[in-house]
């Protein structure tokens, strides 16, 4: 049984790792054939409740899943380590199905003429910080392959630690930083990109909302604590975690 659940942690962790790379190229109007800025473009309003029942889509799949609650109930028909693969290849699902049927929109909001490869460094440079984020606390933990593969070994796998490497005694959630400066980072924005890094960075604020409230819940004074000593998403002068502990 620990094998299956470790193959299906492997496939979980392509669709997851697949579906953010797409959607980065995607959004980023960046290398793929069929970008938000190719293809039919309509009003901005044609596609709109499309637009926004994909947004809807991934915003509950992102929280929704996230929250000890669901977790709870899910546990109750899957074995632990095949929880969080399974939100590892919704979340993938979810950004695929963007990719796939998000409906942009060329009108031009702001062009930056010969800003193009500075803002792509910048912009690639802001996914760079989500993904060695990730590697900051447990990259293979956080797309879900740790617990399956040391439940397979027949290793401990022992208890979710409240950790501050580099990145997270500057600020409390570098991925989310990450995201944001990826998606903004651009020379030139239509109004579909601006739309589809609106709806995101919407999710962003109401999703860190709910999980900041489950790692109180979860760590108690010590992550309010880190609450007060850290930004939450840009660094500032002065504010970092006096010590090598933080939350994940």
């Amino acid at each position: 049984m620990s094998v299956l659940v470790f193959i299906y942690a492997l496939i979980s962790y392509a669709v997851g790792v697949g579906g953010l790379v797409w959607f980065i190229l995607y959004q980023g109007d960046f290398l793929l054939p069929n970008t938000i800025n190719s293809g039919i473009s309509g009003s901005i309003t044609d596609g709109l409740l499309l637009n926004l029942g994909l947004l809807l889509l991934w915003g509950v799949q992102h929280s929704v899943m996230a929250r000890p609650a669901f977790k709870k109930q899910l546990l109750k028909v899957l074995p632990d380590t095949a929880e969080r693969p399974g939100y590892v290849w919704t979340s993938g699902l979810c950004l695929i199905l963007i990719a796939l049927y998000w409906q942009g929109n060329t009108t031009v909001v702001w062009s930056l003429d010969g800003m193009e490869t500075p803002m792509r460094v910048l912009s690639m440079a802001g996914w760079g910080l989500t993904l060695w984020a990730t590697f900051q606390i447990d990259h293979f933990d956080l797309f879900g392959l740790r617990k399956p593969f040391l439940a397979m070994l027949g290793k401990p796998i022992g208890s979710k630690q409240f950790v501050t490497p580099f990145l997270y005694r500057h600020m409390r959630h570098p991925i989310q930083t990450g995201v944001l400066l990826g998606m903004w980072l651009q020379a030139h924005m239509t109004a579909g990109q601006l739309l589809l890094s609106l709806g995101m960075t919407i999710y962003v604020f109401i999703g860190l909302y709910f999980e900041e409230k489950d790692l109180v819940a979860e760590f108690g004074n010590r992550y309010k604590t880190y609450m007060q000593q850290v930004p939450r998403l840009f660094p500032r002068p002065g504010k970092r975690a006096s010590t090598g502990q933080a939350a994940e």
